[in-house]
């Protein structure tokens, strides 16, 4: 550990090495208060662990169906709907805050809609147009691509749990 500077609030700023071998700084409140432990490993391991002991992730380990990814985007997640799901449309919700509806989509790690509305109904229209430029083209191509094998995407077990996509 050695003295690498001042941050904009004056705190001083040390060069760490953590036991994994990387490097970096940190400031010196976060090294007293013991906010940071190490370069970052730590937390990844933490949740490694807490994956691995997760009954309910295991199910699901190992068998690469269930997480198919399409172009960076996984389709279960887009259009399986949550069990805590109240306007009973995937990626509409209530804002208790703002009170308005908020339709969400997220795609290849993005949300490419995140949108308030006044009328639950524009929220889910806003959703479904969403979907319809950016899961269905998914879609198509999954089906696709396993039409050679005969493998329909309804037909993987994953699929039958989701709220299947209706568009107008």
């Amino acid at each position: 550990m050695s003295f690498f500077g001042s941050s904009s609030n004056g705190n001083a700023l040390w060069l760490c090495q953590c036991q994994c071998g990387n490097k970096c700084i940190v400031d010196s409140q976060r090294l007293q208060k013991g906010f940071t432990r190490s370069c970052g490993c730590l937390r990844s391991e933490i949740s490694r662990s807490n994956i691995k002991a997760n009954n309910q992730t295991k199910k699901y380990m190992g068998n690469p169906k269930n997480f198919q990814l399409i172009n960076r985007t996984n389709l279960v997640a887009s259009t399986l709907k949550r069990s805590n799901n109240k306007s009973g449309v995937i990626g509409v919700s209530w804002d208790k805050t703002a009170q308005k509806w908020v339709a969400r989509l997220s795609f290849q790690g993005h949300l490419v809609l995140n949108h308030v509305y006044v009328h639950m109904e524009d929220a889910i229209a806003a959703r479904k147009a969403a979907e319809k430029r950016y899961i269905v083209p998914l879609q198509k191509q999954y089906n696709q691509t396993h039409q050679k094998n005969q493998l329909n995407w309804l037909d993987n077990p994953i699929w039958r749990k989701c709220h299947y996509l209706h568009f107008l």
